[in-house]
């Protein structure tokens, strides 16, 4: 059965966590900071000048952030044209190309205290409510050929919510064929009585 997991502060176990956070975000470090002048590959000294624009990956973000040491470019889709469109008509947006894991960076973002934090949180709310009930309409009613085409629009979070969709209507149905009551042997149990009666037959 697909899992749901929510992780949205930093989790050290979680590869989605690990693959949502690495994307690169524009900083702007207000501080000059010794022996990083690497990371400016524009510049010619050692040290990283204060001013210096860099992009950095999205996990370093909340720290350096919270320390005062750099200011950061919201990720684009989740500026204010882009929450008119979703407002506009959400359903239609692609929401895989414009980020995987939409919703789960998307509070990662807000969470850190901006001024667009609490649109932005209002925005990935009313997109999901928006979006849900067709993702789980679809979930039971579309053939297996319909759902790759349906699923490649969605994010991940949605992907989830549309494999438990499929996963609840197949139990609906079998309930319904009264065959959910239907008591079988356990694989392992099966495997076990298989492995006890070669060690008979030999």
């Amino acid at each position: 059965m697909p899992q749901l997991h929510f992780s949205y502060s930093p989790n050290y176990f979680s590869i989605e966590d690990i693959v949502l956070q690495d994307i690169r975000v524009s900083c702007k470090f207000e501080v000059a900071v010794p022996k990083l002048g690497m990371l400016d590959q524009s510049a010619d000294n050692e040290d990283l000048k204060q001013g210096s624009k860099v992009e950095l990956p999205f996990w370093m973000v909340p720290t350096l952030h919270a320390k005062k040491i750099i200011t950061f470019e919201i990720p684009r889709h989740y500026k204010v044209n882009y929450r008119q469109i979703l407002q506009a008509d959400s359903i239609v947006v692609d929401l895989h190309k414009w980020g995987p894991y939409f919703y789960d960076l998307g509070l990662h973002v807000a969470n850190l205290g901006l001024t667009d934090s609490p649109d932005i949180k209002s925005s990935l709310v009313k997109t999901l409510l928006n979006r849900l009930r067709q993702i789980m309409d679809m979930s039971q009613h579309s053939t297996h050929h319909e759902t790759v085409h349906i699923i490649s629009n969605l994010d991940e979070l949605e992907r989830k919510l549309f494999g438990v969709g499929q996963l609840s209507f197949r139990s609906y149905k079998e309930w319904v064929r009264r065959e959910s009551n239907k008591i079988n042997t356990a694989a392992l149990v099966a495997s076990h009585r298989k492995r006890k009666f070669a060690e008979v037959t030999i």
